[in-house]
């Protein structure tokens, strides 16, 4: 077992990554992967977001399993299925730049949208909605729209989950369901990464050695983060999505620009 100076860097990175994951139920491979793979590489730190999480994921399952949306669940899994088979398809065909692109201007657009919407109109314009919008056929044709898209690109390039997390929080509507539910789409699909990462020998020892740094300080953001929810309301838990959800979409398009400039 080997030591460097990088693995704490990376495991203390995991305590903010675990935290937002912990309260949201997304976020905390996207949120260090700049730290992670920046200093772990990319052919060991995508395996070790992905193993970091399966403790995590696997525990709040089991701890929660009663309070997932199972209804939405099979949707989700149902409809990004065939699109990450067609994503395996696509990782051939596809820049992976381009699709970042495409991907981070969608996800900092609707995050933009929904920041006015939950924050600049009520706190800062001080103006209410009497009712929520209708949920119309054309919201619904786009919730999928985003679930279908999630699929493709998260089979070729792993990075769906904005747009899944788009679908679901339009369709989940208590803040822990959706935590929860969003536990159980991780759960499926990074327990089927790391088979495929098994398989093609991208466990090393180093990268357990990183981890043995950073389990236990993703526990700590992870615990921190389950607690914070409970502490907050619906509202509030929506602009700390939205928030999120900016700040992924956002590093996503910049970074991706910034490499092809």
């Amino acid at each position: 077992m080997t030591f460097e100076f990088d693995f704490i860097l990376v495991g203390l990175m995991q305590i903010f990554g675990f935290f937002v994951q912990g309260c949201t139920g997304f976020g905390c491979t996207v949120i260090a992967a700049a730290v992670t793979n920046g200093l772990l590489g990319t052919a060991e730190g995508v395996p070790y977001g992905t193993l970091l999480t399966i403790p995590f994921l696997y525990y709040l399952g089991v701890k929660a399993w009663r309070e997932v949306s199972w209804k939405d669940l099979v949707k989700i899994v149902a409809l990004c299925a065939p699109g990450i088979l067609i994503g395996n398809y696509l990782f051939y065909k596809i820049s992976p730049t381009t699709a970042k692109i495409c991907i981070g201007a969608m996800v900092t657009i609707i995050a933009l949208m929904n920041i006015y919407k939950h924050i600049i109109r009520p706190l800062v314009l001080k103006k209410t909605d009497e009712e929520d919008a209708p949920d119309t056929t054309g919201r619904k044709i786009f919730r999928y729209g985003c679930l279908i898209l999630g699929g493709i690109v998260h089979g070729a390039f792993t990075i769906g989950g904005p747009l899944i997390t788009v679908y679901t929080i339009e369709a989940v509507k208590d803040k822990e369901k959706f935590r929860n539910t969003m536990n159980m789409v991780w759960v499926v699909l990074n327990t089927w990464n790391i088979y495929t990462q098994f398989r093609n020998g991208a466990f090393t020892p180093r990268m357990w050695s990183a981890l043995g740094i950073g389990l236990p300080c993703a526990a700590i953001g992870f615990f921190l983060g389950m607690g914070f929810l409970k502490r907050i309301n619906r509202e509030q838990f929506l602009r700390i999505v939205y928030l999120v959800l900016l700040f992924i979409g956002a590093n996503m398009l910049i970074t991706s620009l910034m490499a092809v400039l």
